[in-house]
C-alpha cells in the first residue's frame, strides 16, 4: 500500500459525552511534567502518599500525548474491528495457554453474556514477539510502534521511578524489572464493546465486564467518553470513573501490589451498561498493559517505608515462588476456560494456592 493510501484512514471523532447525572469517584491527578521541575518529584511523592494506599486509580496529566496522536490510534482501533471476521480470526490469540497476543473474538450464543468484546493486542516490538498481523497493522507499523514506545518510556518509566522514590528504594528498582528489550510481554490493546438491547443487558446484570483487578503492573487507559467504567471504593461502593480528554487513566494492577507487599493497591473495577443517551453505539477503548519481565519473581521490594509501616510481608500467600509470566498466564488461561464455556462456574484458584476474588 502506498503512503497516500495509508493516509486515507478516516479521522476519528469521540462520541458525545453523556448528559446523565452519574456518581463519579474522586480521583487524584498526577501532573508528571512536574518531574522535570525543581522539587517536583518530592511534591508528587507527597501527593502519592496521600491517596495511593486507598485508591490505585489515578489520572496522569502533563504526559506529552497530543489529542491528534490518541485519536489516530482510535482510528486504527476502529478500522481493525471493521475487518471481516474471517480475516481477524487468522490472528487469534491462544488464551488457552495464557497468551494474549493477537485477536480475541467476542463470545456468541449462550456464552454471549460472559464476553461481549473484541480485542486486538499488539505486543512489544522485540524479536521475541515477531508474529503475523493484518495488513492494516503492517501498513501503520511504525506509528503504532512509536506510540507504544512512548507509553513505555514517557508514562510507565517515570511512574515506576516515582513509586520507587515513594517506597524509598533505588529509583531504578522497578525500571530494571521492566526493561523493554528483556523477555516478557507488554501490549497495546485495541478493544470494542458492542451495544446490546436492554433485555440482553438485563440478562447479564447490566455488566459488560465483571468486577476484577488487572494482573499486570500498571494499566493505561486513554480518553474514552462512553461512560461505563466503574471503580470500587474502599467502602465497597461502585462509582463511575470520569475520563478527561487531557488525561490518561492509570490503575495499579496485581504485579505492583505483590511487589509492594500490598501497599500499592490493585484496584477493583468493572464496566457496566452505558447511560441511555450512549447505549446505541460501540464503546472503543485504547489501553496499554505494562508487565514486569517474564522471570521477575513477585515478591516484595525491601522498602524502608514498608518496614516502618509493618507491611513488609506479601498480602498474598503463594505456596511457592511465582514469576510475573506464570501469574499472567495462569490468570489469562483461567479466564479463557470460563469465557469459552469449558467451565460453567468461575474457578477460584489462580496459581500456587492464591485464589481470585469475585466482586459481583
Amino acid at each position: 500500500m502506498s503512503p497516500a493510501e495509508v493516509e486515507k484512514l478516516p479521522e476519528y471523532e469521540y462520541p458525545a459525552e453523556t448528559q446523565e447525572t452519574l456518581e463519579y469517584a474522586d480521583i487524584e491527578a498526577l501532573d508528571i511534567s512536574k518531574l522535570n521541575q525543581p522539587g517536583g518529584k518530592d511534591d508528587l511523592a507527597r501527593q502519592v502518599l496521600s491517596f495511593i494506599d486507598k485508591n490505585g486509580f489515578f489520572y496522569v496529566t502533563g504526559h506529552g500525548f497530543s489529542d491528534e496522536e490518541v485519536r489516530r490510534q482510535y482510528a486504527l482501533c476502529r478500522a481493525i474491528f471493521e475487518l471481516p471476521l474471517e480475516e481477524k480470526l487468522r490472528y487469534q490469540c491462544d488464551t488457552a495457554k495464557g497468551d494474549f497476543r493477537g485477536y480475541k473474538p467476542k463470545s456468541t450464543g449462550e456464552l454471549a453474556g460472559r464476553d461481549n468484546d473484541e480485542r486486538y493486542n499488539i505486543p512489544k516490538f522485540t524479536p521475541e514477539h515477531a508474529r503475523p498481523h493484518p495488513q492494516l497493522i503492517q501498513d501503520h507499523w511504525e506509528e503504532i510502534k512509536q506510540f507504544s514506545l512512548k507509553i513505555h518510556n514517557d508514562l510507565l518509566l517515570p511512574l515506576l521511578r516515582l513509586f520507587a522514590h515513594v517506597l524509598e528504594v533505588d529509583e531504578d528498582y522497578f525500571v530494571q524489572r521492566h526493561r523493554y528489550d528483556a523477555e516478557g510481554l507488554e501490549y497495546l490493546r485495541y478493544m470494542i464493546y458492542y451495544p446490546r438491547s436492554k433485555e440482553e443487558d438485563a440478562k447479564a446484570d447490566n455488566l459488560w465486564a465483571r468486577g476484577h483487578t488487572d494482573y499486570n503492573t500498571l494499566t493505561f487507559l486513554f480518553h474514552q467518553p462512553v461512560a461505563g467504567l466503574q471503580v470500587q471504593t474502599p467502602e465497597g461502593k461502585w462509582k463511575y470513573v470520569r475520563s478527561p480528554r487531557d488525561a490518561v487513566i492509570v490503575n495499579i494492577a496485581d504485579a505492583l501490589e505483590f511487589l509492594s507487599a500490598g501497599y500499592l493497591k490493585s484496584t477493583v473495577h468493572r464496566v457496566v451498561r452505558a447511560p441511555e443517551d450512549q447505549t446505541g453505539q460501540p464503546r472503543l477503548s485504547l489501553i496499554y498493559f505494562a508487565r514486569p519481565e517474564a522471570n521477575i519473581v513477585l515478591k516484595p521490594v525491601p522498602s524502608p517505608l514498608l518496614q516502618r509501616l509493618g507491611v513488609q510481608s506479601s498480602t498474598e500467600n503463594f505456596s511457592h515462588e511465582v514469576t510475573a509470566e506464570e501469574w499472567a498466564r495462569a490468570r489469562i488461561a483461567k479466564d479463557h476456560r470460563f469465557r469459552t464455556g469449558l467451565v460453567h462456574t468461575r474457578e477460584k484458584e489462580i496459581i500456587a494456592g492464591v485464589e481470585q476474588k469475585f466482586y459481583d
